[in-house]
């Protein structure tokens, strides 16, 4: 059975993080006319940042997450889903269906868009969003409201007379014209996920097509080449101001791919983040097109932070496995540039990508040591269904069509916070220590690496830890440079502080 009521109610299911793609569906249903809601699971001990199995499974909001659904009694309950929260979010689905006589369950996001026909195989879930899922969600709201079958709108997913149907996608959307995302819904949640560092999108998809990111999907799903789009700088300054004016935020974080694609665009977007804005700002560079043109910029534009793609230092293994085709020159090279800065330089570090042994991860070190990158996050090698690097270890015999289907059909569950699909132990250690290479002198690092120090150290990712020591270091030694990291790290355990004192008052009030 499905409900239909005038203005429909839809309610929101997020974890972990602030999720923009829920915004702005939200947004486009309100102006529709319906109602929204949200409810969040906060992931406390479940993030990358701070992971602990333990911690994370007797501090889970789950009970509150089925209470609130009986509670706001929606019409629709929408998950954004990765393959990362896919298994924790088909559990909720199906103890909603099973306790919420009539509601409908509608999956959308990476997950669902990658393999709908494995998704829709789940009985309680109605039905998936493949691709973008603003007008395809109004529409399905619009649909169920006046008890129509919605079996004609594109992008969506469903069975009909017991077969899976996958409904072909419409043309991506104009940035331009989206109304600005509802961020009342996280703000309203937890205020300083808005107020703290406001998120924002300057753009859709990538022009790169690294053979381990959903962009590969993504690109397949859509005709080649336009799928990535951009938002005129005019119109990414007028949500600033407006935000800026709302939320009194302090910080901004351009979550887009490559914020530095198209130095034009970047030139007179920060021209007018430089005369109308002025807070500092974080964005992920490449080092393809990060010279000192595209850096001076970002400078003059108030940037404290970057974050650039590296992987691993092994040029062929980053080209053969990662299809990533810039040269170490360029790395080496937008790296020395940014240290001349005060940005605060982030790198990616990839382990266990298959081949890679002891001496590739001991390189990797040694670089990040010598040229004193911030903080070299490292990252454990995820599997996700349908991308290219699948592909390539399938025709290397790398991968079994068994391990594959079971990368499709959710059964293997290793988010790259834990430990990814290909996670070692001993890995591990030169992971934390490659995380630990820009603070250790380079005679000390040579020393560890000569003797094989590292196998003394944990295997548990330190990240979270190490920021939060490092900034605090800084802080006290008047380092402007850590001063964003410090207030993130703060701000980060006020979250918990907040979401686990309500944790504990919902659990005292159940005895």
């Amino acid at each position: 059975m499905i409900r239909g009521n005038k203005n429909m109610h839809i309610a929101f299911i997020s974890n972990n993080y602030e999720n923009l793609g829920i915004e702005y569906i939200s947004s486009f249903l309100k102006r529709a006319g319906h109602k929204t809601s949200l409810i969040f699971e906060p992931g406390l001990f479940g993030s990358f940042f701070l992971h602990n199995n333990n911690f994370h499974r007797w501090l889970n909001f789950d009970k509150a997450i089925i209470g609130a659904v009986k509670g706001l009694n929606p019409d629709i309950v929408a998950f954004s889903v990765i393959s990362d929260n896919y298994s924790w979010a088909v559990g909720i689905a199906k103890r909603i269906k099973q306790e919420n006589e009539g509601v409908t369950i509608v999956f959308g996001g990476i997950h669902p868009t990658s393999v709908p026909e494995y998704v829709m195989q789940n009985d309680f879930v109605d039905f998936s969003v493949v691709g973008e899922g603003e007008e395809a969600m109004v529409e399905l709201a619009n649909a169920l409201e006046k008890h129509n079958k919605p079996i004609k709108i594109p992008n969506l997913a469903f069975r009909e007379d017991g077969k899976i149907k996958i409904n072909k996608v419409r043309p991506p959307l104009d940035l331009n014209a989206l109304p600005f995302p509802d961020k009342d819904l996280f703000f309203n949640e937890y205020e300083g996920m808005v107020s703290n560092s406001y998120m924002i999108l300057g753009s859709r998809g990538c022009v790169y097509n690294c053979s381990y990111c959903w962009n590969t999907v993504i690109n397949k799903i859509y005709p080649s080449g336009i799928y990535f789009r951009r938002r005129s700088a005019e119109n990414i300054i007028k949500e600033l101001l407006w935000a800026k004016e709302r939320y009194g935020i302090k910080r901004v974080t351009f979550y887009d791919e490559i914020f530095t694609l198209d130095k034009l665009w970047l030139k007179q977007l920060l021209s007018l983040y430089q005369e109308k804005i002025r807070l500092p700002f974080f964005c992920c560079v490449h080092p393809s097109n990060c010279d000192e043109d595209v850096i001076g910029a970002l400078t003059d534009a108030g940037c404290s932070t970057v974050n650039i793609g590296i992987q691993t230092i092994d040029a062929n293994t980053r080209k053969v496995l990662l299809n990533r085709p810039e040269n170490n020159t360029q790395i080496i090279k937008s790296i020395q540039l940014l240290r001349k800065t005060n940005i605060f330089v982030y790198s990616n570090i990839m382990l266990g990508i298959p081949g890679q042994d002891e001496k590739e991860l001991l390189d990797n070190l040694y670089f990040c040591n010598r040229y004193k990158i911030d903080i070299p996050a490292t990252y454990w090698l995820r599997y996700y269904p349908k991308t290219k690097i699948i592909d390539i270890l399938k025709e290397k015999s790398l991968l079994s069509g068994e391990v594959i289907k079971n990368i499709e059909s959710g059964a293997i569950y290793s988010p790259y916070a834990m430990h990814g699909s290909t996670y070692n132990k001993e890995m591990a250690k030169i992971g934390n220590l490659i995380l630990m290479s820009g603070i250790i002198p380079c005679k000390l690092m040579d020393i560890i690496i000569k003797y094989r120090l590292y196998r003394f150290l944990p295997s548990r990712n330190l990240l979270f830890p190490l920021i939060l020591g490092v900034a605090i270091i800084k802080k006290f030694m008047q380092n402007k440079k850590f001063a964003f990291h410090y207030l993130s790290a703060v701000e980060y355990m006020h979250y918990y502080i907040f979401y686990l004192r309500r944790l504990l008052a919902e659990k005292a009030s159940l005895k």
